[in-house]
């Protein structure tokens, strides 16, 4: 056996994948053992599933359902360039400015020094798509922050800040409909808002452009 065709791998990810799949190259086709390396390749938090087949005389052939991407990260590690990031958090490959789907609108995740905090905040933008899809196609952006997370409402034009709590099932979603319930009301009395911190059970305290202080209830 000579050849082996990775069909599905993300091209930040194909070395890794090869590492798994090249022992089997100068190796007898009928007798190779396909489970095994398919086993290992399947537990990367990257992999959705993964198959592997023989195709006589000479190839074996690895396809692979990758995790899609659902946010942009900036990596100062490689001079700031945009990469995308799964829903566990790992790096999916460069983002070329290419939508991979028609439906591609990727929020921008900011504020994440290390694979802990990639994987958080790639779980409350989960967590949100599971919850009230609605609310997360008005993210442009999420800033993991000291406080929890705070995100970008672009259609509210304001800043919703959430407890570290927020990724848990059914925390922000009610929360922040709360505040769009609201935000009529305050556009009523002309009220300016910049950011709207949602961290209090039945409190929701505002904070106006320029203003430096605690905000109002």
């Amino acid at each position: 056996m000579n050849r082996v065709v990775l069909e599905g791998v993300p091209e930040a990810r194909r070395v890794e994948a090869e590492e798994l799949t090249d022992a089997w190259i100068g190796r007898p086709l009928l007798f190779l053992d396909l489970e095994q390396p398919v086993a290992e390749l399947s537990k990367r938090s990257w992999v959705a599933a993964a198959t592997a087949r023989r195709v006589v005389p000479d190839t074996i052939t690895v396809r692979v359902v990758a995790r899609p991407p659902v946010a942009l990260v900036v990596r100062a590690d490689k001079g700031g360039e945009l990469w995308t990031i799964d829903r566990g958090g790992s790096f999916t490959g460069p983002y070329t400015g290419r939508a991979l789907s028609k439906s591609d609108d990727f929020v921008v995740l900011s504020g994440a020094s290390d694979a802990a905090s990639l994987a958080k905040g790639a779980a409350f933008l989960e967590t949100l798509r599971v919850d009230d899809p609605a609310l997360l196609a008005r993210v442009s952006d999420v800033a993991l922050v000291p406080e929890g997370f705070a995100v970008t409402d672009r259609i509210a034009q304001a800043r919703l800040l959430f407890g570290p709590d927020a990724a848990e099932p059914r925390r922000a979603a009610p929360l922040w409909r709360a505040f769009l319930a609201l935000r009529p009301e305050l556009d009523r009395h002309a009220l300016p808002l910049a950011e709207a911190d949602l961290r209090f059970a039945g409190r929701i305290v505002l904070k106006a452009p320029g203003d430096a202080g605690h905000g109002k209830t």
